[in-house]
């Protein structure tokens, strides 16, 4: 063999090599980005109106990531909203230049973010107790349909002359609380898996030696949504069949509303004050209608005046002990 055959025969070699290191190099990277761990964004009201609850929505979430399956563990991001739509959107876009793959968010407020994540095309678990009317790539998990709240309020206000809000703290801490400024307040409601709850009550109470709180629970049942969604996209579902299979995940408070869900009969209760106004004869009578229509479900053969309370969906909150 020639000197010039035998330099091409090992150039050749040499090239050969070269490519299968470049592929055994691609391969290599490829497997190193598919064991990357994704990133879940959270927008948080961990400042204000209660420094404590954002706390106790972090520490639920948190217990939801670290005893999940999912390998390997996603990384938890968490930006503050302090309940302002402003800072809520300003965390939007800085999780938006991180990369996230998805977003747990709408505690206290939703403002701009679920457009700017529309934009990005980073899903977004929403854990208002109300629905909006949003598209996708949005889950919601309120129970209470788009405006359904304020039109019970109305109601309320039109018929009977009391002062309702149906805007109150309660819809963020889900905790029914009189005000002065108000004859009565209109508050959501939870369907909780009982058997469920003592289980993970008892992982969060010995990971974090604190009481398992409703802000836990509402961290809890988000991140289970958001790491359903990420299971589903890891095993090669596409990101809009992912949406759709996480929607069909039972939570710790319950199953993932459709986005045209009917508003449950108990998903919001009515708190009424110890001591009401004086009223007109005519909003008296439809206060003590509305009062005997909802005494813990009015039974067969209400009058016409009763049944017409009856269909709206609130609950007196002494009755509301155990709704589904």
């Amino acid at each position: 063999m020639s000197h010039k055959s035998e330099k091409r025969r090992v150039g050749g070699l040499l090239l050969g090599l070269q490519g299968l290191a470049a592929v055994v190099l691609g391969w290599g990277l490829c497997a190193a980005a598919q064991a990357a761990p994704p990133t879940i964004g959270a927008i948080v009201p961990k400042s204000w109106p209660s420094a404590a609850q954002g706390e106790e929505i972090h520490k639920g979430m948190l217990l939801a990531l670290k005893t999940s399956s999912i390998q390997p563990v996603p990384t938890l991001l968490v930006q503050d909203s302090g309940c302002d739509y402003r800072r809520a959107e300003a965390a939007a876009k800085q999780l938006v230049e991180a990369k996230v793959d998805l977003v747990l968010g709408g505690w206290c407020v939703l403002g701009g973010v679920p457009a700017l994540l529309k934009t990005a095309g980073i899903p977004l678990v929403s854990a208002n107790a109300e629905r909006f009317p949003l598209e996708d790539p949005v889950l919601q998990l309120g129970r209470v349909g788009p405006r359904v709240g304020e039109s019970v309020a109305a109601t309320l206000r039109r018929e009977t002359g009391l002062r309702v809000s149906a805007s109150s703290s309660c819809w963020m801490d889900f905790e029914p609380v009189a005000s002065e400024k108000f004859d009565a307040v209109l508050c959501p409601t939870v369907a909780i898996d009982r058997s469920r709850w003592t289980q993970v009550e008892g992982l969060y109470t010995a990971a974090f030696r604190t009481p398992f709180t409703m802000a836990a629970a509402r961290g809890y049942a988000a991140m289970e949504v958001g790491l359903g969604y990420l299971r589903k996209l890891r095993s090669g579902a596409k990101p809009a069949a992912a949406l759709a299979e996480a929607r069909a995940i039972q939570t710790l408070l319950g199953p993932v509303p459709a986005p045209d869900a009917p508003t449950p009969a108990a998903a919001m209760q009515l708190l009424l004050t110890a001591k009401l106004p004086r009223l007109a004869p005519k909003e008296s009578a439809q206060l003590n209608a509305m009062l005997k229509a909802k005494s813990c479900a009015c039974k067969p053969g209400c009058n016409e005046g009763e049944a017409k309370w009856r269909e709206l969906p609130f609950v007196l909150a002494s009755c509301s002990a155990g709704s589904s």
